[in-house]
This record gives structure tokens, C-alpha cells and sequence, in this order.
């Protein structure tokens, strides 16, 4: 049993990376579609081989650290990263965790919430001026938009009554909720734009502010591990927003698993769409726009809800 739980684990391990490589060809062409310019497709047919290239490449590069850096942090933070970003996978039912725990909603949230320490660890390990601001904002943009996302999803557990991703999705609880209440979910992909540090949210990773954020010192193969790890949390994110709002009940049937294979990409297309489409908020609109207008929203319509399911 144990053997067969490592096997199924590496394997979606195996899988994450797979999907993180050519995510990012998907959104490479996207974007180069919607600026109407060609994108990779030089390497094999249509581009189809670039993300490959691009891995050997980045993991035969020489790793040099800053000379002031902290340097066993500064090896450190894209090891940690990839360990979040698998550890938040472990949220799969098929996984080691899941099945055992019953609660990996909660689970979710934690590794989550400790994934915002990657920025700040790297910006401080860095010894960057760049590094720094990028890791000083990740970590004042995570207190602005965790707490609408932690309300978000415990109205989820309260809704549903379970706290598993695994009974909403098998019951198909969550087939409804998506479009009962299409402001919260459209509320929740929003705090996934922020969370994922994406597009108009990137402000850790403003290029032209910062040159590249957090990661501005990290290179070749820690380069790699951080951005593995950041596309691998998106991926994450449309699982759970399909989980929490979009999924039918037939889940683990081949029908429904394509179905909800479709709506994954779906949901990660529309995150290369926001970031080719809007431009990028200024560092004290994000703070306001959390503060005075995300969190005051999400518990006016909870307070609605529970008034109406009251009388």
C-alpha cells in the first residue's frame, strides 16, 4: 500500500512538471498570438520541444551566488519553493496526504500562506536593493488579499460542510456554486491573480520597477526551481477554483476527469489572458483595492448568505 502511494505521488510529481513545461509554451504562444507575433517554434514541430530546450539549458547553466549574498539561504530558497509547491500537490485524492487527513482544504491554506515567505527569504538572502523591495512587497501584498482568501474558503467548508476538496468535488456540491454566486467565485479568481503573483498583480516581479523582482540574483538552475515552482502554484490555484466552484460530480470517471482537465486549462488561460490584457496596478491601489474593497465585499455577501439560509 505505502509502495503504491509513493508511486502514485511520483507520479503526479512527474505529472506537475509536465504540465509546468508546457503551460509555459502554451502561454509563450498566447501571448505572442494576442500581440500578434509568431512565439517559439523554431524547436521541433510548432515549437512543441521548446520547453525541453529551455530545462536543459537552465540546469547545464553555471550557478554563480551574489558575493554578498547569505548564501546557504540563498541555496536554500528554491529548494524550499519546490517542496511547497509538491506539498500544496499533495492535496490530490490520489495522493499520500489527502486521503489520510480529510481536511486538506485547511491544508491548503497553510502551505499557501508559508509560500509567501519564498519572496521575502529570497529578496533577503540576495543582498539585492531590487531583491529586497520585491520581497518586502510579496510579503505586505500577502497580508492584504490571504485574509479574503482564507474567508473565501471557509465559507466553502461552511456551504458545503465538509473541509476535503475531494467530498466537494465527489458529491458535486460545488457544480452550483460557481454560478449561484458568480461574484464570489469571480472574487476568488481575483485573490488567485494576487496570490499567484500574476498579472495586473505582479508587483513582486515588476521588470520594469524592479529589473525582475525577488528572483533578480537567481540563476541557472535555482532560477529554474523558482520558476517551476510559481507555475506549478498556478496550476494549483485553477485545480482548486474548479474544485471549490466549477465541478460536477462525476469526477473520477474518464468523461468527467477530461471535463475537469478542460476547465483547468480554461482557467489557465485566463490567466495568460489577464496578463496580456490589463495593465499593471500601482503598489498602493492593490493595498486599497484589498483593504477597502475586496474584504469589505466578501463579508457583506457572506452576511448576506447567512441571513438568508437564517430565515
Amino acid at each position: 500500500m505505502n509502495s503504491c502511494l509513493f508511486f502514485t505521488t511520483l507520479l503526479i510529481y512527474l505529472g506537475v512538471l509536465l504540465s509546468v513545461a508546457y503551460f509555459t509554451l502554451m502561454e509563450r504562444k498566447c501571448l505572442s498570438s494576442l500581440g500578434i507575433r509568431l512565439g517559439p517554434d523554431k524547436i521541433s514541430f510548432g515549437g512543441f520541444g521548446q520547453p525541453i530546450s529551455d530545462g536543459m539549458k537552465l540546469f547545464t547553466k553555471e550557478f554563480v551566488p551574489p558575493s554578498n549574498s547569505a548564501k546557504i539561504v540563498f541555496f536554500l530558497v528554491p529548494c524550499v519553493s519546490l517542496l511547497l509547491c509538491f506539498l500544496g500537490w499533495q492535496i490530490f485524492p490520489c495522493s499520500s496526504v489527502s486521503p489520510s487527513m480529510g481536511n486538506d482544504i485547511l491544508f491548503f491554506l497553510v502551505v499557501s500562506s508559508v509560500n509567501a515567505h519564498v519572496a521575502i527569504m529570497s529578496g533577503w538572502s540576495s543582498s539585492s536593493k531590487y531583491a529586497s523591495v520585491g520581497g518586502v512587497r510579496g510579503f505586505a501584498q500577502v497580508i492584504s488579499y490571504e485574509i479574503c482568501l482564507s474567508i473565501t474558503l471557509v465559507a466553502v467548508m461552511f456551504f458545503s460542510g465538509s473541509m476535503s476538496f475531494f467530498v466537494l468535488s465527489d458529491s458535486g456540491w460545488s457544480a452550483w456554486w460557481g454560478f449561484y454566486c458568480m461574484p464570489v467565485a469571480a472574487l476568488w479568481v481575483t485573490i488567485c491573480l494576487a496570490e499567484a503573483n500574476r498579472a495586473p498583480f505582479d508587483l513582486v516581479e515588476a521588470e520594469s520597477e524592479l529589473v525582475s523582482g525577488f528572483n533578480t540574483e537567481f540563476s541557472a538552475g535555482s532560477f529554474a526551481g523558482l520558476f517551476i515552482a510559481e507555475y506549478g502554484m498556478i496550476l494549483l490555484m485553477c485545480l482548486v477554483t474548479v474544485w471549490s466552484f466549477f465541478q460536477n460530480s462525476c469526477v473520477w470517471t474518464v468523461l468527467g476527469s477530461v471535463w475537469m482537465f478542460t476547465k483547468v486549462v480554461i482557467f489557465a488561460y485566463f490567466f495568460v489572458w489577464t496578463r496580456a490584457s490589463f495593465p499593471r496596478f500601482r503598489y498602493d491601489q492593490l493595498m486599497m483595492a484589498a483593504w477597502k474593497s475586496l474584504l469589505p465585499f466578501v463579508l457583506g455577501v457572506y452576511c448576506l448568505f447567512f441571513f438568508v439560509l437564517k430565515f
